[in-house]
């Protein structure tokens, strides 16, 4: 009985999880043909495609709008903010311009659950842990990697830190 029970209030958390974040997705549309990434970097692995003009869901950006969380037919993922279009007062707009205006869900990436929870059925999730080291390096930054920015490398007097 107890047993049961716990699994029926899971089941209804779950759900209502679900649905919560799904009511503040938004419609939009894309503004040229777009590869839908594996999380909010180029280098990510593609999970599909969409047309220019396409209808999608838009589940919500990063705080600074250069990536959005989005759904297009059975495909779900990152795709650049600056491609993304809304209707807004009567016009299709890109949604960097208007996304505060228009109640677009801030959102972050983390990278374990997303991909456990959209990608353990793809075949690129097998190298998982390549793709949570990418990410890892991406939000330290390029100092994190060692890599030297070509404009300081070139300098004459530029001594790598050590």
């Amino acid at each position: 009985m107890i047993k049961s029970t716990l699994a029926t209030a899971a089941l209804l958390v779950g759900a209502s999880l679900f649905t919560s974040a799904s009511a503040h997705a938004l419609p939009g549309y894309t503004t040229a043909r777009v590869q839908v990434k594996a999380g909010p970097d180029l280098a990510y692995p593609t999970v599909g495609s969409i047309k220019r003009g396409a209808p999608l869901r838009i589940n919500g950006c990063l705080r600074d709008w250069s990536w959005c969380e989005v759904t297009a037919r059975r495909d779900r993922g990152w795709i650049r903010g600056d491609l993304v279009a809304a209707d807004y007062r009567g016009r299709r707009v890109n949604v960097i311009q208007v996304a505060p205006r228009m109640n677009l869900p801030v959102i972050s990436f983390s990278f374990r659950s997303y991909w456990d929870n959209h990608y353990r059925d793809r075949g690129f999730y097998r190298d998982r842990g390549r793709w949570e080291r990418h990410w890892s390096d991406h939000r330290r930054g390029p100092d994190h990697r060692g890599d030297i920015h070509r404009r300081d490398r070139d300098r004459p007097d530029h001594r790598p830190h050590r």
